[in-house]
């Protein structure tokens, strides 16, 4: 895939992946959160709950599933920059979260047919 489809449909996936969180009890409270870490994607409360959620959108697996996308050093990353805005406050939230989870949200997107979107809630426990 060339980087600027790549650009398209991750960003894509972002909107979708907000809109499904929504229909599912989710309320987003912010995206593309910089951190010295890198970017999160999504951050999304729940009952008081923090979810951290790295969206991986695919049109294909001929590269792998999209939850493979999320390897050791995507994970490293999540880690540190989810303790980067903990500490420094978490944009859109008013209250400190009960809890945190770190969750990944695959979406396959095949030509023809509705979008597959599976969501991993605590992928990094």
């Amino acid at each position: 895939m060339a980087p600027r489809h790549n650009q398209v449909c991750g960003t894509a996936g972002e909107e979708l992946a907000s809109i499904w969180l929504s229909a599912h009890g989710f309320r987003v409270v912010a995206r593309n959160v910089r951190t010295p870490y890198g970017e999160l994607d999504i951050l999304a409360e729940r009952r008081g709950e923090l979810h951290v959620i790295e969206v991986k959108t695919r049109t294909g697996t001929g590269y792998g599933t999209p939850f493979e996308a999320i390897d050791a050093r995507k994970q490293e990353h999540l880690r540190k920059a989810t303790l980067s805005i903990l500490a420094s406050g978490v944009p859109g939230m008013t209250a400190r979260p009960v809890s945190i989870h770190i969750d990944g949200l695959a979406i396959l997107m095949c030509v023809g047919s509705a979008p597959c979107i599976e969501l991993l809630e605590d992928m990094l426990a």
